[in-house]
């Protein structure tokens, strides 16, 4: 489940009065001086400073703050950046769900988890800028590969400085009355793999279960749960190897030592678990159970448990009969229970919070399932969807999934964002917003998704189109938005395949060709 990644074609680097800097010596506090100088030529010579993250160099602001000078995005050029520059911003990415964070807490999260340094020049922290000039810095993934058994590097983040959450827990009274929403467990998964990056991709990087499991605890070091710093409350098993059977043994004791604890100590939050879902089933005169991936012991869960998922959950349901049934084929043929490059379905993601029964067994009090993309990981609710990423990690695409717990047809954000591609009109924009509609879609979801397109266009935002058709052997992703890197002579062919395609439009506002 790892994906081969295409190297970033220019590294990060800083053109400040004349002189090429790269990330680590602008973030070194070493060169702290020589930067200043740089800084103090830019403004005097140049009026600004270059960001070279992308081939086209971008404007930067030097802009004077107590006594010291600072670099900050071009105003209205964020989005122009390379999405893993640190100068990147974008007014349409955007996470709801957990409560946004102060530049303060921005800062400290990025010195506290950051693999490496961002190319940044530091903002003091009682400085403001405001939101046409500030760099908008999150934690951002890697290319380098991280060893799958790997503990997140760097000290967690202060108690003053993490994000606190409130989360409803079934059964137990709110721990906190305090004007932050409490969030239940889908509102928690979600914002919790938009924070630890896996609702995006750039081509630099690569994927597995161990990265992600890196990634997710790193966010957790910056968060705390109903006044618990959650990694002291998120379990995620490790990629299950052989060689390691004793350290995965030992996490796993461990974990359910925790959850023993609980039972003697009313006061102590359950344990979040989160790892891919394997199979379910509900046994004759049995309560129903969860096998999950890299973990050998089951996961109980109750009859409200039960019924939530059938209510709420009944697609994820579906697709892990359809993948439990396709891996005892594989296994049958291959010997092996290895997810095939050419899978359609979506892996199952199962959030559970935990406890343990009388008998020792972990037992989920609640649970929510979430569809994701078997090789990327990416949210991916239908395999359209995973097809969709298919074709987009396939083209080298850098492409977003934009998570929101609002109905389909009140959503005013597009669910797909694609960077630097050419438009409908033949000019390089920042980003295309890609829509998969469903046949038979109601006229009243169809207008929302028109005013969306409308919406995005007057920003410059054209909007690709695809009406999935066919039978599921022959069904293929048609023609995407071409890469502004191709060459003008293919990127222009790539756009005539897409005007011609019967399945698929791509235009600045909604398409004339499925307006109904």
């Amino acid at each position: 489940m790892t994906t081969t990644a295409q190297p970033s074609s220019l590294a990060a680097r800083l053109m400040i009065g004349g002189r090429v800097f790269g990330q680590r010596e602008v973030d070194d506090q070493a060169h702290i001086a020589e930067i200043q100088q740089a800084m103090v030529a830019a403004r005097e010579r140049f009026g600004h400073a270059l960001c070279l993250c992308r081939r086209q160099p971008l404007k930067l602001q030097v802009l004077l703050r107590e006594s010291k000078l600072h670099l900050a995005v071009w105003p209205h050029e964020g989005p122009l950046h390379d999405s893993e520059c640190a100068f990147f911003r974008d007014d349409l990415w955007s996470n709801p769900i957990i409560t946004p964070r102060s530049p303060e807490q921005v800062q400290a999260q990025s010195q506290a988890t950051h693999d490496h340094p961002v190319a940044r020049a530091p903002f003091p922290a009682t400085a403001r800028a405001t939101p046409a000039t500030q760099a908008t810095l999150r934690p951002r993934s890697t290319s380098a590969r991280v060893n799958s058994g790997a503990e997140p590097t760097g000290t967690a983040a202060p108690a003053s400085e993490r994000r606190s959450l409130t989360l409803a827990i079934p059964g137990q009274r709110a721990i906190s009355d305090g004007v932050d929403r409490r969030l239940n467990l889908k509102n928690l998964a979600m914002g919790l793999w938009e924070e630890a990056d896996l609702c995006r991709w750039h081509p630099s990087w690569t994927r597995d279960w161990g990265r992600v499991r890196y990634q997710l605890m790193r966010v957790a070091r910056t968060l705390e749960v109903n006044g618990v710093a959650m990694e002291e409350l998120l379990f995620v098993p490790r990629r299950f190897r052989e060689s390691a059977r004793r350290q995965f043994n030992a996490d796993w004791q461990g974990f359910v030592a925790s959850l023993s604890m609980g039972r003697q100590d009313a006061t102590r939050p359950l344990r979040l678990l989160v790892a891919p879902v394997r199979s379910f089933s509900v046994p004759a005169n049995q309560l129903p159970v969860m096998h999950l991936r890299h973990l050998r012991h089951p996961v109980v869960l109750s009859d409200a448990a039960l019924d939530f998922l059938r209510n709420n959950c009944s697609a994820a349901l579906r697709h892990l009969q359809a993948n439990d049934d396709e891996a005892r084929i594989n296994k049958a043929i291959e010997g092996n229970e290895a997810i095939p490059y050419g899978k359609h379905n979506p892996e199952v993601m199962g959030f559970f919070l935990a406890e343990v029964n009388l008998r020792g067994g972990v037992f989920a009090r609640t649970t929510w399932l979430m569809n994701v993309h078997p090789r990327s990981f990416i949210p991916a609710n239908n395999p359209n969807a995973v097809l969709l990423v298919d074709a987009l990690l396939d083209n080298g695409h850098a492409f977003q999934r934009n998570l929101t717990d609002v109905q389909p047809i009140k959503r005013v954000a597009p669910d797909w964002l694609v960077r630097h591609v050419v438009g409908p009109n033949g000019q390089t924009v920042a980003r295309a917003a890609l829509d998969v509609l469903e046949r038979g879609s109601s006229p009243e979801y169809l207008q929302t998704r028109h005013a969306m397109a409308a919406s995005l266009a007057a920003k410059g935002v054209p909007t690709w189109t695809w009406l999935p058709g066919g039978n599921w052997a022959e069904r293929r992703v048609p023609a995407l938005p071409p890469r502004d890197e191709q060459a003008p002579n293919e990127a222009q062919h790539r756009l005539q395949e897409i005007s011609t395609c019967a399945d698929a439009d791509y235009q600045f506002g909604p398409s004339p060709r499925f307006s109904t």
